[in-house]
């Protein structure tokens, strides 16, 4: 990799992550940990990045005197598990084949996914302007947004004005996070989102859930579908080992990463 493709890596993993480390860089790029601490500080000195305690984050991403960052709570909650997140989310991107058409339902989870979707031609549907505003800036990927109103907390597109936003849409995959997974269902929380997620789930030919260890035995307040529809379920490998077996004798593929 070039010394200019390294330095675009960085920037773009701190425009996904807010903040990236010296060992993230180095796995994303092959180059030693010397030649990323030489790029980091370069890039400091052109006024690009601030070099901040174990990687490097944008000037504006600065935390205030208060100690409190001016982030949202989307931005936060990519924070929590990020590399377990990043290691579920290359997993489920190794399954994609150009010229696809998939849907990404919004979430912490599968935004992970645009980090790794740089170098392929899809056609994405999705609901999470995140998502979406990332990879019109580093993919080569078309993108299609239902109509709704962004909501600034979870940057999902929220709508009310149609029960299937999908309707005019066939995927090949739907890649979907999930707040809990049980022995016999799928559930998450707020009714647009299920109400959103439910009209993917029904124009897509496979469901592919991601989904850290932490989800195993948690139940939303909503159920979602049966956890059959699911043909993969992409994890970490502290997953629930009992509840994970009875998931994988019922057909659906368990993946462990």
């Amino acid at each position: 990799m070039l010394e200019r493709q390294r330095k675009e890596t960085i920037l773009r993993l701190v425009d996904l992550h807010k903040f990236t480390s010296v060992h993230e860089v180095v796995e994303a790029t092959g180059a030693s940990e010397s030649t990323i601490r030489r790029h980091f500080i370069e890039l400091e000195n052109e006024k690009q990045l601030l070099r901040v305690r174990g990687g490097v984050q944008r000037h504006s991403d600065a935390v205030s005197e208060e100690g409190i960052s001016n982030v949202s709570s989307f931005d936060l909650r990519t924070t929590i598990n990020k590399e377990k997140k990043r290691r579920i989310a290359k997993e489920a991107v190794s399954f994609l084949k150009d010229g696809e058409t998939i849907f990404i339902d919004g979430g912490t989870t599968t935004f992970q996914m645009v980090e790794f979707l740089s170098s392929f031609t899809l056609t994405v549907v999705t609901n999470s302007f995140a998502v979406a505003s990332h990879l019109l800036r580093h993919s080569k990927c078309t993108i299609i947004l239902p109509e709704g109103i962004v909501d600034p907390e979870s940057q999902l597109i929220m709508s009310n004005l149609t029960p299937d936003p999908y309707q005019n849409y066939a995927a090949a995959k739907a890649f979907m996070g999930i707040q809990g997974i049980s022995e016999t269902s799928l559930t998450n929380s707020a009714p647009l989102i299920i109400q959103s997620e439910r009209a993917m789930i029904a124009h897509a030919q496979e469901l592919i859930i991601l989904a850290d260890d932490s989800k195993f035995g948690h139940v939303g307040s909503m159920t979602l579908c049966s956890v059959d529809k699911a043909s993969r379920i992409i994890t970490t490998k502290e997953a629930d080992p009992e509840l994970t077996a009875k998931l994988s004798d019922t057909g659906i593929r368990i993946i462990k990463v």
